[in-house]
């Protein structure tokens, strides 16, 4: 995204002769530290593309049958955003990186794709915070009310549509923000109209309090207020004590799965957001930083990429049905594993304790369980 922190910049630019214009910031970019940012890109592209796709294809699979949960659709959307993102994104990210931030691409066409560039990024932020908020909310009403079903498949639905649209609807307005830019002969970026950039500012304000960072931190009460209701929570009678230790491991590792994903948002997509607030208010001359864009945007992308791994890391359902689509797809890798797990597998069943499978019988399921096995 090849913007300048304002108009001054462009005038200053456009007012010089084309044989005496100075040197823009990202033209004093040697070779070697281009080949390393795009070099960066391609990783984060890769990663973010095998990642979610195979996220995506654990819960259309449903290798176990316990996959397809609310929870779980919101985590798709999700990942459906990021590859969204990324797909479209990096590619341009990577092109103007290597060409100095020119936009090469003229015409209606040109101006089509500049304007898709801010779109692309804003909706999927939006999409992202509204899945995370569905998701906290659905985790909320599962522990506090677990005789209730309230939000059921038909629901998520619902409310997935409903987010897609109104993402789409509250980031329309960049189409009109944002538009290509000749800041010197022949010399064309991918920029803001710095003609309304009040307007601007006002919808970056408005779109990062209200819409982003106040769902944030209603997420944030709405797991604490998880935690210290599965805290409190008595357990049933007849349990072992290394079968409660269990649970309550397990139920810590899904706070520990979802807090993460939400620390990911946090940490990797406010930098750029607030960036583009405090450059445009005209606070700071940031944006005149050597790396300021890379930085933000690889911040960004890898928010995308790291997503499906923090899910594969913090819960075992995914990754087994991880290794399920991957023993189709390169079954020679999995092979020798399989041969371990049938026997080990089998040596479980022979010493699984009695009294397990007595407590494994019981109907009265602590809202610690469910929220095992609602994700």
């Amino acid at each position: 995204m090849g913007f300048l922190s304002n108009s001054t910049d462009i005038e200053f630019v456009e007012n010089s002769s084309s044989t005496a214009a100075p040197t823009l910031w990202f033209e004093s970019e040697n070779a070697v530290e281009k080949r390393a940012k795009i070099a960066a890109y391609l990783i984060v592209f890769i990663v973010c593309l095998l990642g979610n796709c195979l996220l995506i294809a654990v819960v259309y699979k449903n290798s176990n049958q316990r996959m397809r949960t609310p929870s779980n659709y919101f985590i798709v959307n999700m990942a459906s955003a990021d590859l969204i993102l990324v797909v479209y994104s990096v590619p341009v990210n990577t092109a103007m990186t290597a060409i100095n931030y020119r936009w090469l691409i003229g015409g209606v066409t040109g101006e089509v794709l500049c304007r898709l560039h801010f779109f692309i990024g804003e909706m999927t932020v939006l999409v992202v915070t509204g899945c995370l908020f569905s998701i906290a909310l659905d985790r909320f009403l599962l522990v506090f009310y677990p005789l209730k079903k309230i939000i059921t498949l038909s629901i998520a639905r619902r409310i997935i549509a409903v987010i897609w649209i109104f993402s789409i609807v509250f980031t329309s307005p960049l189409f009109f923000m944002s538009s290509l830019i000749e800041i010197r002969s022949g010399y064309v970026v991918c920029s803001f109209d710095f003609s309304i950039l009040l307007l601007v500012i006002i919808y970056f304000l408005f779109c990062f309090i209200p819409i982003i960072l106040i769902p944030l931190v209603i997420i944030v009460i709405l797991y604490i207020a998880i935690g210290v209701k599965i805290k409190r929570t008595i357990p049933p009678g007849n349990q072992l004590p290394s079968n409660q230790e269990q649970r309550e491991r397990m139920t810590h590792k899904v706070l520990a799965m979802l807090g993460a994903v939400v620390a990911a948002v946090i940490l990797f997509r406010f930098p750029l957001l607030i960036g583009l607030i405090v450059c445009f208010s005209g606070l700071t001359d940031i944006c005149h930083g050597h790396n300021y864009l890379f930085v933000t945007f690889f911040l960004t992308f890898t928010n995308s990429a790291i997503n499906p791994l923090i899910y594969f890391i913090f819960n075992n359902q995914f990754r087994h049905g991880a290794r399920l689509v991957l023993e189709r797809i390169i079954p020679c890798c999995f092979k020798t594993t399989n041969e371990v797990d049938v026997i080990h597998s089998s040596a479980q069943q022979m010493v699984r304790p009695r009294q397990q499978q007595l407590d494994d019988t019981i109907n009265h399921k602590p809202v610690e369980h469910l929220i095992l096995t609602e994700i």
